[in-house]
């Protein structure tokens, strides 16, 4: 398992003078070690919990939430706070010297101690690097000149754009800027002969709320940028740790939060296969992330359930098709279902009545028959597939749309209701026809949250039928379900659409 973070330190509980170690003079030394998925652990070399807590592991060694433990690192100047904690380690009751172990859900780190007073509220700013996403930008802006000789001495010209793309949200602002190393910022080194010299540029996704906010929302919000930016890109890459800037006296703190996030992205990012690039939204970036915000939050399932198929690919054929048909069925019942108020609903309702009232009150019969029809008005998932899709902004072949909900519906009737392949089907047939069920809708849902979100007709059209991910993954995928996407002249217009529902 990689680390991204193995240091010893020495280590005491944070703000708790009645404590075994209850300050920097009294701590313990330790290990601290946060793996590539966040998960924090800390080995003490002594007792940093008294000689009889948390050590019964017939009970449970869950810490309270008011247990923190802060430390400072052998790397000049750094320090953790740690929270979240558990007890891990097998105690024995001897004499001989006790070694205690903790897990931590949380792990903040900064440059400079840990006020007595500190609190996860008064964050100014969220910010991310943007490391491995930066084809998808394609904001590089480093020039080199020609060489240029005068006596003897050679000068070549180096220019660069600083860039700081900022979008206003309800919220906040959300902003992409740029930060280039490598000139001499204070003339020190100007007269100072060097070896070599590197110019380099980082990109950062910056958050700026109208008002100070807890750790918790800013996490929350990191998530929603990283579920955006996989939509987007159509690779669920995991984002840098976030920064967040505390604010505090006389200088705001910058600290980096680690936390259990799982698994980094097992799929390299391929700049050839990108959804949407960023050059064709750029000036609907904060939008669209708006559109995303509002369609999770009024969706739900809908939403996370196909992120979490990017997320986390499915070994199994059939979990990955039932996921989506999942997702599909769910933002149907949030976004297209009828009210009861229908005329269709109100109909079939009055259809049941009447036949349970063909039978006797009271009869057996009624009643088991009254449980059976109860939900008798509701759409079948062939109607939901095929209403949820109609909403895309382009058409298919005749019938095409039509035969291919019914596929789905009875694909996912025979994974639930029949446990696998029917009476007759051999299984690598049945898993091979899953399987192209599955990357069908996969493109097509994707596309779908991207049109409910916001992203332009035209745009689309070109990821579906013109771009590189079109040829060589969204068409053969569609093609061999029998969909083919009819030619469509969408308006050429780069704004955020209106999104329906919510």
């Amino acid at each position: 398992m990689a680390k991204i973070l193995e240091q010893r330190g020495f280590f005491w509980w944070f703000d708790r003078p009645d404590g075994p170690a209850h300050s920097k003079e009294t701590s313990v030394p330790a290990l601290l070690t946060v793996s590539d998925e966040g998960q924090i652990t800390l080995d003490a070399d002594g007792s940093l919990c008294g000689n009889d807590e948390y050590r019964d592991w017939t009970k449970p060694r869950l810490l309270p939430a008011t247990r923190k433990i802060v430390g400072q690192l052998a790397s000049p100047g750094e320090y953790v706070l740690l929270e979240g904690l558990e007890r891990t380690d097998l105690a024995l009751a001897d004499e001989s010297p006790q070694q205690q172990t903790f897990t931590a859900e949380l792990c903040i780190r900064r440059d400079s101690p840990f006020p007595n007073n500190y609190s996860q509220e008064e964050f100014l700013e969220l910010r991310v690097e943007m490391t491995g996403l930066e084809d998808w930008l394609e904001l590089d802006s480093i020039l080199v000149g020609d060489e240029h000789t005068r006596d003897a001495e050679v000068q070549v010209q180096v220019s660069y754009r600083e860039h700081r793309l900022s979008y206003p949200t309800p919220v906040g602002t959300i902003s992409i800027e740029s930060i280039t190393t490598g000139a001499d910022l204070f003339g020190y080194f100007s007269t100072h002969p060097r070896r070599d010299i590197h110019f380099k540029q980082t990109y950062y996704l910056v958050f700026r709320p109208e008002t100070p906010r807890t750790l918790s929302a800013l996490r929350d919000t990191y998530t929603r940028l990283e579920e955006f930016i996989a939509l987007l890109t159509g690779f669920y890459e995991r984002l840098s740790w976030p920064i967040l800037i505390h604010k505090e006296e006389p200088f705001d703190s910058w600290e980096t939060v680690h936390f259990y996030r799982g698994s980094p992205s097992a799929q390299s990012i391929n700049r050839h296969f990108f959804w949407v690039p960023f050059a064709r939204i750029s000036e609907v970036f904060g939008a669209l992330f708006r559109g995303w915000q509002i369609g999770s939050d009024a969706f739900g399932a809908g939403y996370y359930l196909y992120v979490s198929s990017l997320r986390n690919p499915h070994i199994y054929s059939e979990h990955r098709f039932a996921n989506l048909v999942w997702s599909v069925e769910a933002l149907h019942r949030k976004w297209l279902s009828e009210p009861e108020t229908s005329d269709r609903v109100v109909k079939e309702k009055e259809r049941v009545e009447r036949i349970l009232n063909s039978l006797p009150e009271g009869n057996e019969d009624r009643k088991w028959l009254g449980k059976k029809l109860r939900y008798a008005h509701e759409l079948p998932l062939e109607a939901r597939i095929l209403k949820c899709f109609r909403e895309l902004p382009f058409t298919f072949g005749k019938s095409q749309l039509e035969k291919f909900a019914k596929a789905c519906a009875d694909r996912r009737n025979d994974i639930s209701h029949q446990g696998g392949p029917r009476e007759g089907t051999d299984y690598a047939s049945f898993y091979e026809e899953t399987n192209q069920l599955a990357e069908a809708l996969d493109h097509l849902f994707h596309a779908l949250l991207l049109h409910q979100i916001g992203v332009a007709p035209k745009v689309l059209s070109e990821t579906m039928t013109t771009s590189w991910v079109s040829e060589m993954r969204i068409k053969p995928a569609l093609f061999a379900v029998g969909l083919e996407i009819q030619t469509a002249t969408p308006l050429d217009d780069t704004r955020p659409q209106t999104q329906k529902g919510g």
